[in-house]
């Protein structure tokens, strides 16, 4: 959790690669503030999905792709990603931004990211689980009772990612 431009997608592909790299299925959940389609207007997706079906999926040689055309209102999306994720064996699931979503979940670990000394202020708005602060320059920053890590990520960052997500002892 971070502001904008403050390491949050750098972070994320770090703590991706190395769970990955040590035998874990990871999914990742990406937050985007403004809106988004992955589809394009006059394409058979687009299409189908504005002749009212609830679902259409996409599928190519190289990737799948389900849209949902509406907004899921009668849907919870945590239960929703969480059977996806059950039925696919995921071990651990990265999601990227989500401060005001996931902010004050005891149930979601933490790790802030940071550019400049202000930006450890978010730390007061969200509450613990915060694993650690990662700042994506070597800032100055006040003492928060949780280890800050630089951009120079090292075996000593991941084993405390993994010990405090309960993956190692």
């Amino acid at each position: 959790m971070g502001f904008k431009k403050t390491g949050k997608t750098f972070l994320a592909t770090k703590i991706i690669e190395d769970l990955v790299g040590n035998g874990y299925r990871v999914a990742a959940v990406k937050h985007i503030h403004h809106e988004f389609t992955i589809d394009t207007e006059g394409k058979d997706t687009w299409r189908m999905a504005r002749s009212g079906a609830s679902i259409v999926t996409s599928i190519s040689p190289n990737e799948m792709a389900i849209i949902f055309p509406r907004q899921m209102h009668d849907t919870n999306i945590d239960d929703f990603l969480g059977k996806i994720f059950r039925e696919h064996g995921i071990d651990v699931v990265v999601y990227e931004g989500f401060a005001k979503l996931y902010g004050r979940s005891p149930h979601v670990y933490k790790i802030l990211t940071v550019r400049k000394s202000e930006d450890i202020g978010l730390i007061e708005e969200i509450s613990p689980p915060v694993v650690a602060v990662f700042r994506l320059e070597n800032t100055s920053l006040p003492e928060k009772g949780v280890p800050v890590y630089g951009p120079e990520l090292s075996l000593d960052f991941f084993n405390h990612v993994r010990r405090s997500l309960g993956l190692v002892k």
